[in-house]
């Protein structure tokens, strides 16, 4: 059975509001009378903590792990089968993190190249919406300390890089939270998600 309901995903920085503001979409498609669930999209089907690998052990192994690019990509087919899929066919999904936070990392840590990104985020399992959330550098530092200040500019280029390969929007997270859900909210309406919900229930 081919996916029916709609698959909503969050990316970007940690400390930018993904989990929030996913949770905030899934109550407003639940007010709406649509069945919702949300999951975090975190860790690999092989492993839930990325294998357990720190940032030394990448440096010392980058090459190595270049060869490895395809099991991650295997990795995330085989997690979209059995944990998205089956849900989709039911219901829609949010979530909080996607396989593009995985690309994030890999391009961040020299495993993979921009070039191969490309072709990587091309194959992926596109969703119906995408949110890629972008804040200022040192309110994500403030939030979040787990890379330096200068890390962290790394991986907001390049989840815009990533955003523009997918022509998604980038959502500036430093306004209200009240204002990010209005405007996450008018795209999911414009682009008929209800209707999308809604011809489902009929079906």
């Amino acid at each position: 059975m081919a996916k029916k309901y709609p698959l909503i995903v969050f990316s970007g920085m940690d400390g930018t509001g993904k989990t929030t503001l996913a949770k905030k979409v899934k109550l407003f498609l639940e007010e709406k009378g649509f069945e919702c669930e949300f999951i975090h999209g975190h860790g690999y089907s092989a492993s839930q903590n990325s294998f357990a690998v720190n940032e030394k052990q990448i440096n010392r192994m980058r090459y190595l792990f270049r060869f490895l690019i395809p099991l991650a990509f295997a990795d995330n087919l085989y997690s979209y089968l059995s944990k998205h899929l089956p849900v989709l066919r039911k219901r829609a999904l949010v979530c909080d993190r996607y396989f593009y936070d995985k690309v994030a990392r890999l391009i961040f840590y020299g495993i993979c190249t921009e070039k191969i990104a490309k072709i990587y985020l091309k194959f992926l399992p596109r969703p119906d919406y995408i949110f890629f959330l972008d804040l200022n550098v040192d309110k994500v530092y403030k939030r979040k300390q787990e890379y330096t200040r200068e890390e962290y500019a790394s991986f907001s280029k390049i989840y815009r890089f990533i955003a523009e390969c997918l022509d998604a929007p980038i959502i500036d997270t430093s306004i209200s939270i009240d204002r990010c859900c209005d405007e996450i909210f008018n795209m999911l309406n414009i682009r008929g998600i209800h209707k999308q919900c809604c011809t489902n229930i009929v079906s």
